[in-house]
């Protein structure tokens, strides 16, 4: 896991100055510039690409907090044997062996459009069950 400031924020990860900005108050970049934690460097989005964007900076990172879940391996459990294989499987290959075990393991989250997909496996198999994740986070999108 990356280092990250207490705000959060993962090293090297680019932070704005540009205070007047229409956008500040819902940056990501501008909220956490002012949260400088134990790095001695950082980056910095380069002002002078920015002078001219009013309300469409394409640096702009929305400060909204995004729901994570994490734990995934227990939705199988009550799904009928005659559905488990390719359920399973169909979640499984979405995600990539690899990717599966660290999300299996909780090492990484499972981002809400993640989840969605899950769901609509479930769905496309005639589980009406709702998809509970082991738990849940409210987490920046960085």
């Amino acid at each position: 896991m990356s280092k990250t400031n207490h705000f959060g924020r993962p090293k090297g990860y680019a932070v704005c100055f540009r205070k007047e900005c229409p956008l500040a108050q819902s940056c990501l970049r501008q909220l956490s510039a002012d949260e400088p934690g134990e790095e001695r460097f950082i980056s910095v989005v380069n002002l002078s690409l920015v002078r001219g964007a009013a309300k469409q900076c394409p640096f702009y990172k929305s400060s909204e907090k995004v729901r994570v879940a994490y734990g995934i391996d227990h939705i199988f459990n009550d799904i009928p044997f005659s559905k488990h294989k390719l359920v399973f499987h169909s979640v499984k290959n979405y995600f990539g062996k690899s990717t599966y075990y660290r999300i299996a393991n909780k090492r990484r989250p499972i981002w809400p459009n993640e989840q969605e997909y899950v769901r609509q496996v479930f769905a496309r198999n005639g589980i009406s069950e709702p998809v509970e994740f082991g738990e849940y986070q409210d987490i920046y999108n960085w």
